[in-house]
């Protein structure tokens, strides 16, 4: 997964999510997470109480990067963002927890050095390309919604794909 990747994350976390998930949908939170490790790929929210419009805004991502004017501010912003997450402060028990993640996957600093590189190489071209790869694997996503079966039920009425309801006991 190219470090640019996670700057079109965080873009997406502190930009587009946070404008149609919290501000517009009501959420209390709305975001999403990319693993470089595995490139796995999430969108989540909580107390949220449009579900069907939480799953159209994240179905509505990748369109949203392939149509961004992105400026030079934007990538600027973005990748300060990155930047601060992969230099956030941590606290001793964090640090540890980081080292054996990065010992268990192998990870060197070699890699985390490329990956800083990739990540301050980033511009405009590279948030289109995240909007191309999230619509390419929008075909193969999975749904998976943590909340009452009233609120699920809710949204099937409107989901063109319907939603299996679980009892967690």
């Amino acid at each position: 997964v190219p470090g640019s990747a996670s700057v079109g994350a965080r873009y997406l976390r502190t930009g587009y999510l946070w404008d149609t998930i919290r501000v517009m949908g009501g959420a209390y939170g709305g975001f999403c997470r990319l693993s470089p490790q595995s490139g796995l790929f999430t969108y989540l929210s909580y107390r949220d109480p449009n579900l069907k419009k939480s799953v159209d805004n994240y179905d509505g991502a990748a369109q949203h990067l392939q149509g961004l004017a992105v400026t030079e501010e934007v990538v600027a912003q973005s990748v300060i963002g990155a930047i601060g997450d992969l230099d956030r402060p941590m606290q001793p028990d964090a640090k540890g927890f980081a080292s054996l993640q990065q010992y268990l996957v192998g990870e060197t600093a070699g890699d985390r050095k490329a990956l800083r590189e990739e990540v301050l190489a980033t511009s405009a071209k590279d948030f289109k390309a995240l909007g191309e790869r999230l619509e390419a694997l929008s075909k193969e996503a999975t749904t998976t919604v943590v909340g009452s079966r009233a609120a699920i039920e809710a949204a099937n009425k409107e989901l063109p794909v319907k939603l299996t309801v679980k009892e967690c006991s």
